[in-house]
């Protein structure tokens, strides 16, 4: 009976700071580096102030739709659905772990609006080419590559030149690279294997590509990040 009233006991006083840091633990080795600093800076700054020491029946009664047009005034809708999809999958961790009855179907996140695309025309696209060819730099030349080829620029900032094969012209996209948030509210580079087995994929070079790279190649070590031309260091 002890042991069953102290788990009761704390079913009751646990507060929210510690179920996210449970949550937190348990997602660490099922995500990536990157998505885990990202639920660790929303957990830290839009979260833990307003829920932090929030306990069992606080959290039961507490107006999360409040908060969502609390953060809607600061944030764009995107930035708000984001934090209220960590915030759902805590609380239904707690429902489960702690016999919380939060209803997570009355948290209503806002409405997102897709953008449209502003696409450049022909025109644009060849006096862009011709500055980056003319500006001669190695930012120039990413763009360039990206305009070329339609790769992201996460998947241009962690190429190495092992991804690069001269013999069959392609570029192999293996990785991508982010700069993400620390919990310390510090940024740190991150990089990881693409996402889907789709984003790993082969990208043929053009003629102008192909010249442009073998010329560069000649000036940097084969390990190194093209983009910066150091081996462990990035920008």
């Amino acid at each position: 009976m002890w042991i069953l009233d102290k788990i009761i006991s704390r079913n009751y006083t646990i507060r929210f700071e510690e179920i996210s840091a449970e949550w937190l633990e348990l997602k660490r080795n099922t995500i990536k580096q990157s998505t885990y600093y990202k639920y660790a800076y929303c957990i830290e700054k839009y979260l833990k102030e307003r829920l932090g020491k929030l306990r069992k029946k606080d959290l039961e009664k507490y107006d999360y739709n409040q908060m969502t047009n609390e953060l809607t005034k600061e944030l764009s809708p995107k930035s708000v659905k984001e934090i209220l999809n960590v915030l759902k999958s805590i609380l239904k961790y707690a429902n489960q772990r702690y016999s919380m009855n939060i209803h997570l179907d009355l948290i209503i996140s806002p409405k997102v609006r897709v953008k449209e695309i502003n696409v450049l025309s022909k025109k644009e696209v060849n006096k862009l080419e011709k500055y980056c060819l003319t500006e001669n730099s190695l930012k120039s030349l990413g763009i360039f590559i990206c305009l070329n080829t339609g790769l992201r620029i996460g998947e241009i900032c962690a190429l190495k030149w092992e991804d690069i094969d001269f013999e069959k012209k392609l570029i192999n996209i293996k990785k991508t690279l982010q700069r993400v948030y620390t919990v310390e509210k510090k940024t740190e580079i991150i990089i990881n294997s693409s996402k889907t087995e789709s984003s790993i994929r082969a990208i043929p070079m053009s003629d102008k590509i192909y010249h442009i790279l073998k010329e560069l190649r000649k000036r940097q070590d084969s390990e190194a990040f093209f983009f910066d031309g150091f081996k462990g260091s990035i920008y």
